[in-house]
């Protein structure tokens, strides 16, 4: 046979080796479904199962006092835990100022304490009402060192509500006062023995206690001046714990109020002494109790 010429060769060869190289590329592409089939598993998203979280009502916080319908006011227990007694010593002889918005108060009326009546529990006789438990405090915190000052003024007017607009301008008479003292006593529906008296070495004494105004008012903006609160209140504590050392059922506790009480005007104690069931004799018996307190916090 001829051989074939380069030339023809040159064309033969591409063409009896193209089905082999078909074949071959063939057997090393991977289906279509296979294709397809990874992409699936490899794309499918996991689903976690979870559960909505339940929504909790944040505690209501608790107010630091409360306020009742008769404007007594009782402080949050944390907030009461803050005060505690202490001295209020002056570098001077104290001077006191003793005074009365309700001057005309009085106490029981007995065959040896016989006066006239203004009305239940009053009495404009200065020998029976509480200007005559002033006039013994006066007297006791003399003994005691202090320098007194009693205004006797009655203020209490034909509207008695307003005596404290009045009283304030008692005190305002005054300068470099000290302390004052608004004397009071409270008042009582109690008939026959007065559960107020206790007895000490059977003598009766009636008992008393404080009232600290802290300005609050009934109404935003009611007073133009607020009293220091805090301050008063820790020196009625301090005369509390002192009048309790020695006799603790003699003690009431504080009643803090939302009245001013003119207690806008530096260090002042608003004393409730007996009731209008109580004796006058029973008042003046507490007298020396007040003033031992009140020499024991203020004096060096």
């Amino acid at each position: 046979m001829k051989p074939l010429s380069p030339i023809v060769r040159h064309l033969i060869y591409p063409l009896v080796c193209l089905p082999f190289l078909f074949m071959i590329g063939c057997s090393v592409s991977p289906e279509p479904e296979q294709i397809t089939a990874t992409a699936t598993q490899t794309g499918s998203p996991i689903v976690i199962e979870t559960e909505a979280p339940i929504p909790t009502a944040s505690p209501t916080p608790v107010p630091e006092m409360i306020i009742d319908e008769d404007g007594d006011i009782s402080l949050r227990s944390d907030i009461a835990a803050q005060f505690s007694a202490t001295a209020f010593p002056f570098d001077h002889k104290p001077v006191v100022l003793i005074y009365h918005t309700h001057a005309t108060e009085s106490y029981l009326l007995t065959e040896e304490n016989l006066y006239v009546e203004t009305e239940r529990g009053r009495t404009e006789d200065t020998k029976y009402n509480i200007i005559a438990v002033g006039n013994a405090l006066q007297k006791a915190l003399e003994e005691r060192g202090f320098t007194v000052i009693h205004d006797t003024s009655d203020v209490e007017g034909d509207d008695i509500t307003s005596a404290y607009s009045r009283s304030l301008q008692v005190m305002q008479q005054y300068e470099n006062i000290d302390l004052y003292i608004d004397l009071h006593r409270n008042s009582s529906n109690q008939r026959g023995r007065s559960e107020n008296t206790i007895l000490i070495d059977n003598v009766p004494i009636a008992k008393l206690f404080f009232v600290v105004g802290t300005g609050i008012g009934t109404y935003e903006g009611e007073y133009d001046a607020l009293p220091d609160w805090k301050n008063n209140y820790t020196f009625a504590l301090s005369l509390t714990k002192a009048i309790a050392a020695k006799q603790p059922d003699l003690i009431k506790p504080i009643r803090l109020k939302v009245g001013r009480y003119n207690q806008h005007m530096g260090l002042c104690l608003l004393a409730e002494i007996g009731t209008n069931a109580d004796t006058l004799e029973a008042a003046f018996n507490t007298v020396p109790y007040l003033a031992d307190a009140i020499e024991s916090v203020c004096m060096k």
